[in-house]
């Protein structure tokens, strides 16, 4: 079991170097450090903040540390002497217990020399004939250690050289949601969706799409007219549609389900939402009080059903892949930003996250759109080990994949399109076993 492995590595007091992302520093403290133990954040001016809000948050969850110290190291990250100077200041501190240092964060050259100075100790009594020149020699019981994103497993340096690799599996770490974005000071708008609004429902427009006649039944037959009637006309324009009409005018709307495909009519009918005379009523749906307001409805029937779909596969094989945490629409402000930035469908697994962006369009140009923003925002927050998915309507997924992944450094995406939605909880399943192998 890698958590009996990892308890004869865990050290009493534990060096962080902090650098752009805290995540791995928050694994190595929760991995590595004992009970009663310190840990001494060593950051930069860059960094500061990064080590402060990490300090506040280990105190916080991790009632049992003695203390969570910080390290300043100003503008001097590579300034060999000065990293050397406030480390053995600390060092000189510590009379007793089992000492670590995990580089994964910071500079390379922090690493260097926060290395050394941990490695090395000089001999205070000096030899006759060696009394102008330091004499050093390696500490004893010190931990050096190092997350590596791309294995996911906590690697060890032994003192025979060699390195002991310690998977860090999905059950020895549970990062929630919220602790990805808490640790990057990104606090949300609202509070993510856990269950999926009419999962029978969006599980028939998922067989729908999956089908290029039904999906064009919908699309160009029911839809449209249902968006003619429902939304309000762009001034100027007979064409271009604009918002949702109001609350009163969507109550009055009714249409014929005649052409439409009968699993949504099916599902239509088993939710209460069609009249005597075989017509969706928008009334009908309000007296559900399924949604607080109509234009929610508007907007699930726009697409949203395709993010409730995905949160309910993603919940069915949630045991069997040892998924922690999972949600529906993370909603973050950004500072200098309108409308900041969202997340559609995330999930952990042990201290990974997995970040599915869905649209029910097949145009290339908004699924690499789509898929850019979701990759950008999930490797802010989750580093090398990140994963992202994009869920779309195209018939060509491959395609699409190959042309994203060219341009970019982790080409470590899954691309679903119409034809993998009926059976989308596998094709998940399947994308995360085949992340797994990578890792071995």
């Amino acid at each position: 079991m890698t958590t009996s492995e990892l308890e004869n590595y865990k050290v009493d007091h534990l060096f962080l170097l902090i650098g752009e992302n805290p995540l791995p520093n928050y694994v190595a403290a929760k991995l590595l450090l004992n009970e009663s133990g310190t840990a001494y954040l060593v950051h930069t001016r860059d960094t500061k903040e990064r080590a402060t809000r990490l300090q506040s948050i280990l105190l916080k969850k991790e009632i049992n540390l003695k203390a969570v110290e910080l390290r300043s190291l100003g503008d001097y990250e590579s300034d060999a002497h000065y990293i050397q100077t406030e480390i053995n200041k600390t060092l000189e501190r510590i009379s007793s217990g089992k000492v670590g240092l995990n580089y994964t964060g910071g500079t390379k050259v922090m690493s260097v020399h926060s290395y050394m100075t941990l490695f090395y100790e000089e001999i205070k009594e000096r030899l006759e004939n060696k009394k102008n020149d330091k004499i050093y020699k390696r500490r004893s019981n010190v931990i050096f250690s190092y997350l590596d994103p791309r294995k996911l497993e906590m690697c060890i340096d032994r003192e025979d050289g060699e390195r002991k690799h310690i998977k860090i599996k999905p059950n020895t770490l549970e990062v929630k949601l919220l602790d990805f974005f808490e640790l990057h000071g990104l606090y949300l708008k609202n509070t993510p969706i856990k269950e999926a609004q009419l999962p029978n429902l969006a599980t028939a427009f998922a067989q729908v799409f999956s089908n290029e006649t039904k999906r064009y039944l919908w699309l160009h037959r029911f839809y449209n007219n249902y968006c003619d009637k429902a939304r309000k006309n762009k001034s100027g324009s007979d064409n271009l549609r604009g918002e949702w009409k109001s609350q009163t005018e969507l109550k009055e709307l009714s249409i014929s389900l005649e052409e439409l495909p009968e699993e949504i009519v099916l599902e239509f009918k088993k939710a209460s939402f069609v009249t005597v005379d075989n017509k969706l009523s928008l009334m009908k749906v309000q007296e559900t009080n399924i949604f607080k307001k109509l234009k929610h409805f508007c907007e699930w029937l726009d697409g949203l059903w395709l993010e409730h779909y995905v949160l309910e596969q993603v919940k069915s094989i949630s045991q069997n892949q040892l998924i922690h945490d999972y949600g529906l629409n993370f909603e973050i402000p950004i500072e200098g930003t309108k409308d900041g930035c969202q997340f559609d469908v995330a999930f952990t697994r042990g201290h990974q996250i997995f970040a599915i962006s869905c649209t029910t369009s097949s145009d290339r140009k908004l699924c690499k759109i789509k898929l850019f923003e979701a990759y950008l925002r999930a490797r802010q927050m989750g580093g090398d080990e990140a994963r992202v998915a994009l869920v779309c309507s195209s018939n060509e997924p491959d395609s699409l994949k190959a042309e994203i992944s060219d341009a970019l450094a982790n080409k470590k995406i899954a691309v679903f399109g119409c034809e993998d939605l009926t059976d989308l909880s596998t094709k998940i399943s399947r994308w995360i076993i085949q992340n797994d192998e990578e890792a071995k």
